[in-house]
């Protein structure tokens, strides 16, 4: 089983905005070990919270965060893809949509876990 958290991608959003960030800070701070723990490796500077108060480096942080998804996804068998681009374009242009576009990608890995995990439970 996944040790990664579902949650709504509307609520997220909405959290960010009450915060004025702050949630946004703990939620990737969230997603980035929870990646990590999932794909097996050490997390790295960009994984953090304060790697997404460094401009470019922020950035450079949300299309690695995108690429492990998708790691995520090819490791479990999906067929979703996350693109970087998007990720990155959508963070500073459209009023911090990757929160939704991510979340939402990590909802289906979420589903695809538990579905498996329902499947191998004993009767």
């Amino acid at each position: 089983m996944s040790g990664i958290r579902k949650q709504g991608a509307w609520g997220l959003w909405w959290l960010t905005v009450i915060t004025f960030g702050i949630y946004y800070l703990v939620w990737y701070d969230r997603i980035g070990g929870e990646l990590a723990a999932t794909a097996g490796v050490s997390r790295e500077g960009w994984t953090r919270w304060w790697s997404q108060l460094i401009p470019i480096y922020g950035l450079i942080g949300l299309s690695r965060t995108a690429k492990r998804l998708n790691q995520a996804h090819t490791q479990a068998g999906s067929s979703t893809r996350v693109s970087p681009v998007v990720t990155w374009l959508w963070a500073p242009f459209w009023f911090g949509s990757h929160t939704r576009y991510l979340q939402r990608r990590i909802n289906i890995l979420v589903d695809i876990y538990s579905s498996r995990a329902t499947q191998h439970a004993p009767a």
